[in-house]
C-alpha cells in the first residue's frame, strides 16, 4: 500500500518559493493519498482463485475472535481467523443430543459466519451457510455446526464407513495440533446430516492419496467421536422447503495421538478449519483464498485454549496483527439461523456412525463447486 509521501517546500536562495516546485508536490501528494484510499487495504476483500485481505472475525460470549497476519509465499498479509475458547466450567454439562441449548452452548466461543472460501466475505448467494461452536475439557473438543441449507441432502448406505460425504452435504473440521500451520500431522472430520462420519489422519497436505477416489490419508484412524444431527426438514426430499440442520460432536483429546500435548493446556494455540459443505465446495470460517484446497493448513484459523475465566496460564503465542480491524459484531450468528433447533424436528443422536434417520436415493441437486474444491 502506498503511503502519502511528506511535502517539504523547497526555496531558491536567490528568489524564494518556487511555486510550479510546490504545485508539483502538491499534486503527486494528492494522487498518492488517492491511490492509498483506492488500494484494497486491510479491510478489501480478496478476489477468487488469488491471495489476499479477508473480511474481520466474529467473536462471542466472552471468548474474542480477532484477525492475525500470515504471509502468503509471494510475501502479502493475508488474515487469518483466531478465537479463544474457554473450557467449560467445573460442574458444566454437555448432552451430545444435536440441540445446542445446554447454558454452556450460549456462552461458547462462535465462528460468525461462515465466509466465501476465496474472498474472506460472507455471501448469502452460497447454497450453504453455516457457523460453528466450540467448547473443551480435559477430556473431550465439543464442536457445534448450525448449518442453513435448502436441500438437505444423504443418500448414502446406513452404516456406511467413511463415505465420502463432501460429496453431499457435511460439515468439515481440520484440525492441526500444532499450530505451526505446517500441514504436517493434521486430521479431517466430516459429519453429514445422516450422522455418518468421514475420519482420517494426513502425514503431509492431502498425502497419502491412494488415487482419485482414494483412500485420502489414513482412513484407518477414527476420532472415536460421538455425535448428534438434528434437522430442520426432510433428508433426500426435495418436495419440501428444508432448512438446514445441526450437527453437535465431542471428540476425545485421546485420539489426536500425533498432538504434542493432548489435551491442551489454558495459552495452547492449535490451527482449525470449518466448513459447512455441498458438492465439494462450500463456505469456511478462515477462507483459503486460492492458497490450494480445504487443506491447506497455512489457512486455518488459530483456535487458543483458555480457561473457565478466559485465563491462559502464560502458555502460547499471541498472532495478533496491529493493525487488524476490530472484530464485527461479538456473538453474531446468521440473521436466518436459529441457534437451537426448533420443537418437531427430526433427531439422530449416538456415536459413530449413528444412523437413526432414514435416507432415500439422492436425486439431482444444485451444484456448487468452491474454488479450490474440497478434493
Amino acid at each position: 500500500m502506498r503511503r502519502p509521501f511528506r511535502q517539504r517546500r523547497s526555496f531558491d536562495s536567490a528568489h524564494g518559493a518556487r511555486p510550479r516546485a510546490l504545485a508539483l508536490a502538491m499534486l503527486g501528494a494528492a494522487l498518492a493519498a488517492s491511490c492509498s484510499r483506492g488500494g484494497g487495504g486491510e479491510q478489501g476483500a480478496a478476489p477468487a482463485g488469488s491471495a489476499g485481505r479477508a473480511s474481520s472475525a466474529s467473536a462471542s460470549a466472552g471468548a474474542g475472535a480477532r484477525r492475525s497476519a500470515d504471509a502468503d509465499p509471494r510475501g502479502r498479509p493475508a488474515a487469518v481467523k483466531e478465537l479463544s475458547v474457554r473450557k467449560l466450567a467445573p460442574g458444566a454439562a454437555v448432552i451430545v443430543d444435536g440441540r445446542l441449548d445446554e447454558p454452556a452452548w450460549q456462552a461458547a466461543a462462535r465462528t460468525g459466519p461462515f465466509v466465501n472460501v476465496g474472498t474472506g466475505r460472507e455471501d448469502r448467494s452460497l447454497p450453504t451457510q453455516g457457523e460453528a461452536r466450540l467448547l473443551w475439557d480435559d477430556a473431550f473438543l465439543y464442536v457445534g455446526f448450525d448449518v442453513i441449507d435448502g436441500t438437505i441432502t444423504g443418500g448414502f448406505p446406513q452404516g456406511a464407513s467413511d463415505p465420502h460425504l463432501w460429496e453431499r452435504d457435511t460439515v468439515e473440521v481440520m484440525i492441526d495440533p500444532d499450530g505451526d500451520g505446517d500441514n504436517k500431522d493434521y486430521y479431517e472430520i466430516q459429519i453429514g446430516p445422516q450422522n455418518l462420519v468421514f475420519d482420517s489422519q494426513f502425514d503431509d497436505y492431502n498425502a497419502p492419496r491412494g488415487g482419485p477416489n482414494g483412500p485420502f490419508g489414513h482412513q484407518a484412524w477414527s476420532a472415536g467421536l460421538v455425535s448428534a444431527v438434528e434437522l430442520r426438514g426432510t433428508i433426500d426430499d426435495d418436495s419440501d422447503e428444508d432448512r438446514g440442520y445441526v450437527v453437535e460432536a465431542k471428540i476425545p483429546w485421546s485420539s489426536f495421538a500425533k498432538a504434542k500435548a493432548a489435551p491442551p493446556s489454558p495459552g495452547d494455540v492449535w490451527r482449525m478449519n470449518f466448513y459447512a459443505m455441498q458438492n465439494n465446495g462450500g463456505a469456511a470460517w478462515s477462507p483459503i483464498l486460492g492458497e490450494g484446497n480445504f487443506h491447506r493448513a497455512r489457512r486455518f484459523g488459530r483456535v487458543r485454549f483458555v480457561g473457565p475465566g478466559g485465563e491462559t496460564g502464560g502458555a502460547g503465542a499471541s498472532a495478533s496483527d496491529a493493525g487488524a480491524a476490530p472484530a464485527r459484531d461479538a456473538g453474531a450468528a446468521p440473521a436466518n439461523a436459529p441457534s437451537a433447533a426448533p420443537p418437531g424436528a427430526t433427531s439422530a443422536a449416538g456415536e459413530r456412525p449413528g444412523a437413526a434417520v432414514p435416507s432415500a436415493s439422492s436425486g439431482p441437486k444444485p451444484v456448487y463447486r468452491a474454488d479450490p474444491p474440497d478434493r
